[in-house]
């Protein structure tokens, strides 16, 4: 049997002993290519395992794009319970609604006793105490509100014929204001299609509507929400705590960027071509005097050179996870190991705070200095490290140093971007099924319906019925419904 020794693989084909001894005959040159050919290969090779070991946990990819080998497989037992709900579980029933809130109060009579079978009368038919009660829910029979105005045309006695104009409200469009938000809001909140919404109207209100009809109702809508899309950024450029993120959007095949700029009662989208600094410039300002919590990309530092910055710990986590997983080396393994390991310690206290009302954050920032000045000895133990991962990530670790406990001296500052991040997942979903936008108008659109309806769901309140009044309000050129209280967007 041949020993494993005698092999050399090289491009992916096993080479035997004698094909090796007929390069070494044919001289150095040829030894030297075949060596470089083989260390190239070996250099893509492990490039491609560093790249399918890569997951959510140590990387920024999502944890959607995670294969099966991922999650640990746990060999389980069988369990013997019934299926169902188990012994003392509290069941969820309905919260039955008020008497006064229903449209027609029925009163069920028997007809018979049950036991005797006699026949009850009219008289015994009376209303007794606390009645069994049930209530049944019915969509009614939906019918679009159809009105025709016809503008009649009178002679004067002067022989001038005038025309009477339409209602402001209704030379707009042929389509009113809740169906003009019922439309928007089936688009942003369900991410339904244009083509989609245009059947769900004919199925449910029984009316045809043009693909181009929908295209300009958002267009209307879009317009209508520019002011109130102002007010949220804003109320966000003067916040005192912001987080922000970006991510990848496009305009036909075209790369831009969607920002997500979020405050504590608001949160703002934008669109731009770029992903510098200069965007930050024109939403917040030349200076933003809060604390920006964010990831370490450039852009943050170019523009909140002087200023309060917290770097996201996921971010920084998975770094470190990637590091120890990949065992470039044993400086990666060690360096990142026992980073892990204080950080581990530095959460265990941060989680403990939050939990308890006895502690005051500066008594956290004097309990976590020994956690710290560990994490600053390991960074600067690495700093010339062979390795050029833990260099790297030793050195920029120490360069962001003043940017990662702001969460332990400032108060309402969180220790991650999830903030940011969680008000991406509902625009990323939407732009898989859109695939972005296609003119300038959709980009207007995406950044400004998304910060309304966002924020309303950040307020809790009903992202329909404000985009409701707000249509109503420009129909009627009327006062448009506040978004945030006046003197926060003052």
């Amino acid at each position: 049997m041949a020993s494993p020794w005698s092999m050399i693989s090289v491009k992916g084909c096993v080479m035997d002993r004698a094909d090796a001894e007929v390069i070494i005959a044919a001289g150095k040159e040829a030894v030297i290519v075949t060596l470089q050919k083989q260390c190239e290969q070996i250099e893509k090779l492990e490039k491609l395992v560093a790249s399918l070991r890569q997951n959510s946990t140590n990387s920024s990819r999502p944890p959607s794009s995670d294969g099966p080998e991922t999650k640990k497989k746990t060999r389980k037992r069988k369990s013997r319970k019934k299926q169902g709900a188990q012994p003392g579980h509290k069941g969820r029933k309905r919260t039955l609604l008020p008497a006064e809130q229903m449209d027609t109060i029925h009163d069920c009579y028997p007809e018979q006793c049950e036991k005797c079978s006699n026949q009850f009368t009219d008289d015994q038919k009376k209303p007794t105490d606390n009645p069994p009660r049930h209530q049944w829910f019915e969509l009614p029979v939906i019918k679009m509100i159809m009105e025709e105005y016809r503008c009649h045309t009178l002679t004067c006695k002067c022989g001038h014929r005038t025309t009477a104009p339409l209602p402001g409200h209704v030379s707009i469009s042929p389509f009113g204001p809740r169906l003009h938000a019922a439309i928007a809001y089936l688009n942003v909140e369900h991410r339904v299609s244009k083509r989609g919404i245009a059947d769900i109207i004919k199925n449910f209100f029984n009316l045809d509507i043009a693909l181009g009809s929908t295209c300009n109702i958002a267009n209307r809508v879009s317009d209508a929400c520019k002011p109130v899309a102002e007010q949220i950024r804003s109320y966000v450029a003067n916040t005192f705590n912001l987080n922000i993120d970006e991510t990848g959007w496009k305009n036909k095949a075209k790369r831009i960027y969607l920002w997500c700029f979020v405050g504590t009662l608001c949160v703002f989208f934008h669109i731009a071509d770029s992903r510098g600094s200069k965007v930050l410039k024109d939403v917040l300002g030349p200076v933003f005097n809060g604390v920006i919590g964010s990831d370490d990309h450039s852009a943050y530092s170019a523009y909140h050179k002087n200023g309060k910055r917290q770097l996201c710990w996921a971010h920084l986590i998975r770094k470190f996870k990637a590091l120890k997983e990949n065992r470039g080396s044993p400086d990666a393994y060690i360096f990142s190991k026992n980073m892990l390991r204080e950080t581990g310690r530095l959460f265990s206290y941060w989680h403990a705070y939050q939990e308890t009302d006895d502690c005051s954050l500066e008594q956290l920032y004097q309990a976590t200095t020994l956690i710290r000045a560990r994490m600053k000895k390991y960074c600067k133990q690495y700093y010339d490290s062979d390795d050029k991962a833990v260099r790297t990530r030793a050195r920029r670790t120490l360069k962001n140093w003043p940017h990662l406990f702001t969460f332990l001296q400032v108060e309402g500052v969180e220790p991650t971007n999830n903030r940011a991040e969680q008000s991406f997942r509902h625009a990323v979903m939407w732009r898989k099924i859109c695939f972005g936008s296609q003119s300038k108008n959709g980009e207007r659109y995406v950044s400004r319906i998304l910060s309304v309806t966002r924020t309303c769901k950040m307020q809790g309140r009903n992202p329909f019925v404000f985009l409701s009044e707000l249509m109503e309000a420009t129909f009627k050129k009327q006062p448009r419904p506040e978004i945030l209280p006046n003197e926060l967007s003052n």
